[in-house]
Formats: C-alpha cells, structure tokens, sequence
C-alpha cells in the first residue's frame, strides 16, 4: 500500500508542469554556477600560484642572507583556493584568508587580498550548497505545499481513505514520494555540472572529492526531507492550497531566509565583544607603560657590538612588548570565536544553517578549516622558533640575547633553505570530518522528526471531506 501511494503521487507530480520548470530551472543554475566557477577558480590558482613562489622565494633569500632576518621578518601565509569549493565555498571569502606570523609570533589575520573590486562582490557563488538551500529548498515547498490540502480541493482526500488505509501510512507515502521527486529534479543538475568541470579539467576525480560529492549528495537528502517536513506541515496547517501556498512562503522567509542572515544581529545583541578600536587602544596604552617603565640605557646601542649590555636591554624590552600584545590579542580572538561559536548555535533553528554547517564539515572548509590552521600555524611558529635558536645556539659570535624585531643580538650568518621549516596546510581528516559534522547531524535528523511529528499529529486530526 505504501508502494502504492509512492508511484501514485510521483506520477501524478510529473505530470505536473510545475516540476518540468523546476527540472529547467535547476539545469540552467547548476550549468551557469560550474561555468563561473571554472573561470574563477583558474585565476584564483594563477594568483595563489604567482603568491606561493614569491613567498617561498623570499624566505630562501632571507636565509642564504641572515637567518635572524629570516626569524624576525614577519610574512604572511595565504589560504589555497580549494578544488571543493563548486560543493560549496563554506562563506570562506567572509573568512580572513591571510594569517601573519615570524618565528618570534603568530600576529593575526586579515582577510585574502583579492584581485577584482570589492564593490562588485554582491551576490554569492553559485556553487552547489547555495542552489540547493535556497533554490532546490523553494522548489520542495513548491511541490509538497498542497501535498493534502490540493487533494482535499479536488475532492480526492476523502476517496482514499475510503479504503482500509490509515492516515500514517498515507501520509508518509506522500512524505517519501515528495523526498524522491526533489531528488530525481536535483541530480540531472549535478550531473551535468560535474561533466562541465571535469571537461574543463578544473576538478580531478580523487578520493578526496568522491568522498565529498557523495558525502555531500547524503546530506542534501537529509535537508530536503527536512524541508519536505516543513511543506506538509503547511499543507496540513489549512483546508485551502492557497493559505498552505502563503504557509509555505512564511516557512521559506523566516527559516531559509530571515535566521541565517540575522547573525550579525544575534552576534551584537547577545554575544557584544570589544570593538577592534578599543583593543588597539588598550595595546597602545600597555605598550606605553612598558616604554615608561623600561630600562633608560635600553636604546643607547648601535649594532656594531652585538655584546653589548644595552643590547640585552632592548632585547627583553621588545619581547615584553611582543608579550604583553600578544596577550591581549589572544583574547581579543578567543572572544571573536566564542562569539562566533555561539552565534551558530542560535542559528541552529534554520535548516539551511545547519545543512551549510554539515557542508562544511565534508569539504573540510569555512570555520572548520580556519581554526585548522590556526592551530597548526601556532604550532609552526613553536617549532620555526625553535629552529631557529638551535642554529643561533651554535654560532659563538652571538650573544643569544632574543630580540623578536631586530638583528642586533643573534646569529647574522646565512642557512641552508633546505633545513628551514615551511609551513604547508595540511588536509583536515575524514575522521575530524566526521567529528565536526556529527552534531550537526544528529540535530538535523531530530529537527526533521520533529516537524514531520507535528505533520502527522495534525493530519490525525485533519477533515478530509
């Protein structure tokens, strides 16, 4: 019986003009997002590539030169454009890209310089995450909206339940046959958008990005069953396929719309932090408390005798400075991710939050990605430092005195590139995947089962005459 009600209602939906124009509708986003794609993603590696070469360049120089130079240089490490990014970009151009860092620190971040004006950067990738949560999303509510309510206008509700089938049954056969026809839509879309980029040869079939194309078609099926829980729950709200219609746009604005773009509202409402102004006034007033307080002979040297007392002074004045900053900025950004942290939670009760939370996860990208590196660069910087002092430890014409800004008083003489450690990001894990992803899932599936538990609760009591 429940096979039954399935076929029934695939049949009678591609009969339905309304899914030959989502069917076109799709085809044509999907083909014109992979077409852009293909070319930005070509010149972001062009750049990428032309930024890696001087990068590595410049640090070979510093240390065939002066390896203090190379320690103390501050330089900055730029995100790779990622091959997943047509799966989606994770928001990651609202993400800071470029990290600053030298042996002594890792600074901060700001965000990747880009090559074409800001001004024009107004609307998002298409890539396939943003079709589906807000394109694909408005298709589902389109055809289930009156799953029930359209049947009971045309007087065919009350005749199939003339036979022995219960509601539960009827209504899940409606449910599911909703889920396989936003599915069936969806995949000619993805299909022809993969064939573009791999003839474009922009994308490589890896292991890496079957896992995520796969991983990434099981959520989208999850997010739709949550969406189709929320069209048949507008169906079954009213009697008339015209109010589920002004239900299901309600839905549609305030959980695929309104919540996920009022993160910034949440962000200063509930979770306020210090303005960057006044963190940098509080830097400027600590480092100025340390320049009263230091030593007064502390400038009085020239880099002519590196054994200089006064050199010792200037070191230990800098690495307080370098401290005491460090300090403060450190949590200025622990309170940035909290805040962050916190604000995702309260985007939970969005379906299209939650599923952008779940893509980020299987591409390893967006905030999942950016702590990622975060923590490895601090990690880097530990061990760049650490290099660095074991080579000044054996040059005897240095005092050793760490000076994290200046040359004045560790070793001058030049290293082999080779022995230099470069930091390279390094994929995040299925396993980290996986773990980052697992409580997004598990709301998601209670969410779905929430609203198509109000669904059915309902159409119990629904008048199908």
């Amino acid at each position: 019986m429940l096979l039954h009600i399935i076929m029934k209602n695939i049949q009678s939906k591609i009969l339905s003009l309304r899914l030959y124009i989502a069917l076109i509708l799709t085809i044509i986003v999907f083909c014109f997002g992979s077409i852009a794609f293909v070319k930005s993603q070509s010149d972001s590696v062009e750049e990428y590539n032309k930024y890696e070469n001087d990068y590595i360049e410049n640090m070979r120089t510093a240390a065939e030169n002066n390896i203090s130079n190379l320690a103390t240089e501050t330089r900055s490490y730029l995100l790779k454009p990622r091959v997943g990014s047509f799966i989606t970009d994770s928001k990651e151009n609202y993400f800071p890209g470029k990290f600053n860092f030298s042996a002594y620190n890792l600074f901060g971040f700001n965000p990747k310089p880009g090559g074409t004006n800001p001004h024009m950067n107004v609307t998002p990738d298409l890539n396939w995450a943003f079709i589906i949560s807000v394109i694909i999303s408005f298709l589902v509510f389109v055809l289930t909206f009156d799953s029930i309510s359209g049947e009971k206008e045309l007087k065919t509700l009350a005749l199939s339940f003339s036979n022995s089938l219960s509601r539960g049954t009827y209504l899940f056969g409606i449910y599911l046959s909703s889920i396989i026809i936003s599915i069936l839509v969806l995949i000619p879309g993805i299909c022809i958008s993969l064939l573009i980029l791999l003839a474009s040869g922009t994308v490589t079939l890896t292991s890496e990005i079957l896992f995520e194309i796969v991983s990434f078609i099981a959520i989208t099926g999850i997010f739709i069953s949550c969406i189709a829980a929320f069209g048949i729950l507008s169906s079954v709200i009213t009697r008339s396929s015209s109010v589920s219609l002004l239900f299901a746009l309600t839905f549609w604005l305030i959980f695929i719309v309104a919540i996920p773009n009022t993160a910034l509202f949440w962000a200063n409402t509930l979770f306020p932090i210090d303005r960057a102004e006044t963190v940098n006034e509080r830097i400027s007033r600590t480092l100025d408390d340390i320049e009263r307080n230091g030593h007064p002979e502390r400038w009085n040297a020239s880099s002519g005798n590196p054994f200089l007392p006064q050199h010792e002074l200037r070191a230990d004045n800098q690495t307080n400075r370098l401290n005491a900053e460090k300090r403060i900025r450190d949590d200025y950004y622990n309170s940035m991710f909290n805040q962050f942290e916190k604000v995702r939670l309260c985007t939970l009760l969005s379906p299209v939050s939650i599923y952008e939370y779940l893509n980020e996860a299987v591409v390893g990208g967006g905030y999942l990605r950016f702590k990622t590196v975060w923590g490895s660069l601090h990690e880097y910087q530990a061990r760049f430092l650490t290099f660095f002092k074991e080579k000044d430890s054996l040059d005897e014409k240095s005092p050793h005195w760490y000076n994290p800004f200046e040359d004045y008083s560790t070793s001058k003489k030049p290293v082999n590139f080779g022995e230099v450690p470069v930091f390279e990001e390094t994929a995040i894990s299925f396993d980290e995947r996986f773990a980052f992803a697992a409580i997004y899932l598990l709301v998601m599936t209670i969410y779905t089962a929430v609203i198509y538990f109000a669904a059915f609760t309902m159409f119990v009591r629904y008048d199908v005459r």
